[in-house]
């Protein structure tokens, strides 16, 4: 039954074959068989490459969330004693915040470590995917452990508590802080410098900072922000170091369709010396400024069926292409060569009548 169908499906054979005895081979069809390969071989290479890596697609649309706060995650060390700095909020609105009991405050050494000077630095971008997979990531987001030592004896804790004044001369600044979403400023200084009764000593200042973490909105540990781990080394102490940040609201969407909405920020920095007397407040500024236009980036892969209609044309239709035009160039190349022998045969002749 199977076989008797197959035979009658013989005549509608789109692909007949050709004996080879009736195959007429030329040093032409082999010469363009080997350009054409060639040609193939870098196109299919281009299309795997396509296929392989994926393209960001970045639409710039009005932010039309309603959000009345904003979140600010802030890791930073500051050469100068935790007793004598205060961190305060101000905004448009005119709205105070003193934020000193909302971040908590540890005594540390002051190390530069792995921190660059901001513009220093040379890290690559990271496309969609490795942004999602970073903010997806279960790492402890502030975790104080880095920078207070454990002990195990009775002696061991005298003598740190006895030395801590000599040898804990920093402050470590951490934690979130929620602000009003508008424009602000957000600042480190020293008691007395600006806010508070206490006058804090010159000589005790130092503004001397690192920032490991600086972002605004969810936060997530493993993503690079531009202030992340960079170090700026104070002049004198009475020195004022201001950042100017424009942040913009982003959305990530990963070729798996998986969503992220953080916030992207640029940052130009400044920094003045304040002589004594002088017009300024010494301590480090953040003034940020909310974009109304918010940025949405996604990845957009070739399909793997897609991939394969793609190749199968290209292929496909470069050999037929190539085929129908060594035809041609066939057929052109008879037609003269019968139209200058006919020409030869006929002068010939003509030669011949005369003698």
């Amino acid at each position: 039954m199977f076989s008797r169908i197959l035979k009658k499906a013989i005549v509608f054979d789109a692909f007949p074959k050709v004996d080879a005895e009736c195959q007429d081979r030329s040093p032409q069809g082999g010469l363009v068989t080997i350009i054409v390969s060639i040609c193939l071989w870098f196109l299919i290479v281009s299309e795997f490459r396509e296929y392989w890596y994926l393209n960001q697609k970045y639409e710039f649309i009005v932010d039309q969330s309603i959000n009345h706060k904003l979140q600010i995650n802030v890791d930073i060390t500051v050469n100068t004693p935790c007793n004598y700095l205060t961190v305060d909020v101000i905004d448009v609105a005119g709205e105070g915040l003193h934020m000193t009991n909302e971040l908590q405050k540890i005594s540390t050494t002051f190390e530069v470590r792995s921190a660059q000077p901001l513009g220093d630095d040379n890290d690559s971008q990271l496309n969609v995917r490795q942004v999602v997979m970073a903010a997806i990531s279960k790492d402890d987001p502030f975790s104080s452990n880095n920078d207070v030592p454990v002990f195990y004896s009775i002696n061991i804790i005298i003598f740190f508590i006895i030395q801590i004044e000599d040898t804990h001369t920093a402050c470590r600044i951490f934690g979130y802080l929620d602000v009003n979403r508008v424009t602000g400023n957000l600042h480190i200084t020293a008691l007395g410098h600006g806010y508070g009764y206490y006058h804090t000593a010159v000589e005790v200042m130092n503004f001397t900072h690192r920032i490991d973490e600086f972002s605004f909105g969810i936060h997530y540990p493993r993503l690079i922000n531009p202030l992340d781990n960079s170090v700026e080394i104070a002049e004198a102490n009475m020195e004022a170091f201001m950042y100017f940040l424009s942040v913009v609201p982003t959305t990530y969407i990963d070729n798996n369709n998986r969503v992220l909405l953080t916030n992207q920020y640029s940052v130009t920095d400044y920094s003045r010396v304040i002589d004594l007397g002088g017009r300024g407040v010494p301590g480090i500024f953040f003034k940020y400024d909310i974009e109304p236009i918010s940025v949405r980036i996604a990845e957009n892969g070739m399909g793997f069926i897609t991939f394969l209609v793609r190749l199968s044309g290209l292929v496909g239709g470069i050999w037929v292409t190539a085929g129908f035009a060594l035809k041609i160039a066939n057929r052109i190349w008879s037609s003269l060569q019968k139209s200058i022998s006919d020409n030869n045969g006929s002068t010939y002749f003509q030669k011949l009548s005369r003698e």
